[in-house]
């Protein structure tokens, strides 16, 4: 598969990243080792994870990801050939049936946090679920305003200082705190966050729309990596939950009534033309699109059926003209 230099270091990592989060949940050990053989038989090397994942799935109580990844390496000895990524942060300090009847943010008030104690203990527990002894790239999970940016990216260094981590970064951050914190770490010495993850696909929502989702990577981010800032770009459910080809999912997930909007039937009616034209379907040309973009950024890849993730991983291999991707990034009034 092919490879891409990861933000301003000497490392390379898949172009499309596996989504781990079903794994353990809503997949099985062997349906998950089925797509972990898979993604890995093609050259992929870059799996994606976290400590709560998933814990809102039923039965699920956080943790299920990363002690199936961690059983996996265990079996088929390949640890050295990957580059692993986890996050903490946004472990829940209740039950699900609390965590959702909560009437306030359960995200910022009931999840572990980004504490140093928090950082710390939470490490440890993804380590050992893992079976690994350092972690390629450690993501502060969900921003945590209740603690000191300083207190955070001080722990994190010393994660990193003792092995426990290589690479640090962070997902779901505004993006004048992702600076800040940069900022922040270059004036101490402390390791920078080289990575963000955000919500990231093609349609789009009115500005500032709820999508239950977090932000949706836009303008202002794609300027700070256009700008100078070594950061690596990772977006998470680029597919809205397969809606892009069976728009009846549209009445049926609510996190999607935020997208149907006139400007995002031109916006469908741009992929299925370029898809016709490059003998492409249309999921595979939003994968392009992020990859080939500028700045590019990341697919994380997250299926529960092999069929899917052959048809996702292909989009590597097709390559968008400049007047595709002109098209496909021209304003929508």
């Amino acid at each position: 598969m092919k490879q891409v230099r990861f933000a301003d270091t000497n490392t390379r990592v898949s172009a499309m990243a596996l989504g781990c989060l079903p794994f353990g949940s809503k997949l099985d050990r062997a349906r998950s080792f089925e797509i972990l053989d898979y993604y890995a038989g093609v050259g992929g090397n870059f799996l994606d994870t976290s400590n709560n994942y998933s814990f809102w799935d039923a039965g699920g109580k956080g943790g299920e990801s990363e002690t199936v990844i961690g059983e996996w390496l265990k079996e088929r000895k390949v640890r050295d050939s990957l580059f692993i990524a986890t996050k903490l942060g946004a472990f829940p300090k209740v039950s699900r049936d609390e965590f959702y009847s909560y009437p306030g943010d359960p995200w910022s008030d009931l999840t572990e946090g980004l504490s140093r104690k928090s950082v710390l203990a939470a490490v440890d527990g993804s380590l050992k679920r893992l079976g690994v002894d350092q972690i390629d790239l450690l993501y502060a999970h969900v921003d945590d305003r209740r603690v000191d940016q300083e207190e955070t990216l001080e722990a994190f260094a010393e994660v990193v200082r003792q092995g426990k981590a290589k690479y640090i970064g962070c997902s779901n951050f505004k993006v004048w705190r992702l600076a800040r914190a940069r900022t922040l770490s270059a004036e101490h010495g402390w390791p920078e966050y080289k990575a963000v993850q955000m919500f990231n696909t093609y349609l789009q929502t009115e500005k500032f729309a709820n999508t239950g989702m977090g932000d949706q990577m836009g303008a202002e981010l794609f300027d700070y990596a256009n700008s100078g800032n070594q950061v690596a770009l990772l977006g998470y459910t680029p597919l809205l939950w397969g809606s892009y080809t069976q728009p009846h999912k549209a009445s049926e997930i609510d996190k999607l009534k935020n997208f149907d909007r006139p400007q995002n039937a031109a916006r469908r009616a741009r992929l299925q033309s370029i898809a016709g034209r490059n003998g492409m379907t249309v999921n595979q040309v939003v994968y392009a699109w992020m990859m080939q973009n500028t700045p590019p950024v990341i697919p994380l890849v997250a299926v529960s059926k092999l069929e899917h993730l052959k048809e996702d991983l292909a989009s590597v291999d097709f390559t968008l003209s400049a007047e595709d991707l002109e098209t496909l990034n021209a304003p929508i009034n």
